[in-house]
């Protein structure tokens, strides 16, 4: 594709809001803006519970292969491939037949193995290169990109903003169900369209089980990057590992490491080959101010699988928290990851100690909460539609008022365009980038009046000012 035809997709990529919905929302303008020769659509949905992506995969596979040419135009990519788990067969044949018309894409099935989607691990799984320590897949030549994030792209190149997603509302809900929810949709509405929660007390997890964060309370709001929302019982142990204070983490890694090396033997990036070894970050931490500071410094290389933490650690310790809050207090002193090895090779054991999905669900205490729904999407499972049958298009859920977030992606806060009182359109500009900075557009979800503007932007449906 000529270079103007490729700047045009990027600005009509820019123009839409589209941020990396698989990850931690890189504004995708920006991740396109360099050439290589393969692209992958992750639609591995590694974490438990969820089956947005699937949803992306199944309803609208046209959509996500349309998407993918768009970024191997965009970064004159000769290869394509759509990278789903072997497990969610309809999703592959969804896509297998959307591509059969597309030169250069193919759809490759993955082992259902956690955390297959992590982009080092899904690379080298497709392609069987390796992603440098502490680098980008860009530096392997390929480009990683979230199905939804995609399906967005496609939706932008006809000028449609990012104004909703697929969410799955799962854990201990009357029906858990996978749902298209307007951006700024309050947790307590789309637990609402599960049919309530199952138990009186309860937390709510933004994103997956595994890898997701606690929300503060059922008034937070669905962002461009919310695949799920769980809901566990207040004492359950996933909820209890993100409660704790990271101070006492550290101090019974302290007390308590017996240096057995579970840790290591599973953890993801070190089976790649990358020089972390989260039994010596446990050790150096109990060392204090003598550590070895190559040690303290590798847990810049966790990924935040939390495999470690899970599977691994039979004495109940959490070496992801130490390794989370080693960068927070490395970040806090300008320090930055050292590590950029390029010549990795994978552990010779990699294959025998991967992580089967089975036992981290069961280890993780979710097994409970496991549904046909996120399995496969089998023939009778619901989208979305309570009570509907897989296949039909989940319904796209319209809240009375939504609160649109400012930043909801990596970079600074979105300006906003609008004032108290304004009456909006569903997909209109309300914030725009800063000029000069890292940042993504941000749309009305709904039309209705502007009745706050602050962190987030407030829209009342039906044209009421209360």
């Amino acid at each position: 594709m000529a270079v103007a035809a490729a700047s045009d997709i990027m600005e009509a990529i820019r123009n839409a809001g589209v941020v990396g919905a698989g990850g931690a929302g890189f504004p995708t303008h920006v991740k396109f803006s360099r050439s290589v020769d393969t692209v992958i659509a992750n639609g591995a949905e590694c974490e438990p519970l969820l089956a947005a992506d699937q949803a992306v995969m199944v309803i609208e596979p046209a959509k996500v292969l349309a998407g993918l040419r768009i970024a191997m135009e965009a970064t004159r990519a000769r290869r394509g491939y759509v990278a789903v788990k072997r497990k969610h067969e309809r999703a592959l044949r969804a896509l297998a037949e959307a591509a059969r018309r597309e030169d250069g894409i193919d759809v490759f099935a993955l082992d259902d193995v956690y955390p297959i989607g992590d982009e080092h691990v899904l690379v080298h799984e497709v392609t069987g290169r390796y992603v440098p320590e502490g680098s980008l897949p860009l530096e392997a030549g390929v480009v990683v990109s979230n199905v939804a994030t995609l399906a967005s792209i496609a939706d932008a190149a006809q000028g449609r903003p990012v104004i909703s997603r697929y969410v799955t509302i799962a854990g201990a809900v009357a029906r858990p169900l996978t749902a298209r929810l307007p951006v700024g949709t309050p947790v307590a509405d789309a637990i609402a369209l599960a049919g309530g929660p199952l138990v009186e007390r309860y937390r709510v997890i933004m994103g997956g089980p595994i890898m997701g964060r606690l929300a503060p309370d059922t008034s937070a709001a669905v962002t461009k990057l919310t695949g799920g929302i769980i809901v566990l019982p207040l004492d359950h142990p996933l909820v209890r590992m993100r409660e704790d204070d990271s101070r006492v983490i550290v101090r019974r890694a302290r007390a308590a490491c017996c240096q057995c090396m579970s840790c290591t033997e599973t953890c993801p990036r070190h089976l790649l080959g990358h020089r972390i070894a989260p039994h010596l970050i446990m050790r150096a931490v109990s060392m204090g101010p003598g550590a070895p500071p190559d040690a303290i410094a590798s847990a810049w290389l966790c990924s935040e699988c939390a495999v470690c933490a899970t599977v691994g650690c039979p004495s109940g310790l959490s070496p992801v928290r130490v390794n989370q809050a080693l960068k927070q207090s490395m970040a806090r002193k300008g320090m930055r990851n050292p590590y950029r090895n390029s010549k990795v090779a994978a552990h010779p054991l990699r294959a025998a100690r991967r992580v089967p999905s089975s036992r981290m669900i069961a280890r993780a205490g979710i097994a409970s909460y496991v549904t046909r729904h996120e399995d496969d999407l089998g023939e009778t499972d619901d989208l979305g539609t309570p009570g509907g049958r897989a296949g039909a298009a989940p319904v796209t859920f319209r809240p009375d008022r939504v609160s649109i977030p400012l930043l909801q992606h990596s970079g600074v806060p979105a300006v906003p365009c609008v004032s108290p009182g304004d009456e909006v359109e569903e997909g209109g500009l309300i914030a725009e980038i800063p000029e000069g900075k890292l940042g993504a557009r941000v749309h009305a979800s709904i039309s209705g009046v502007v009745t706050g503007v602050g962190e987030a932007i407030t829209i009342v449906a039906g044209g009421s000012k209360r």
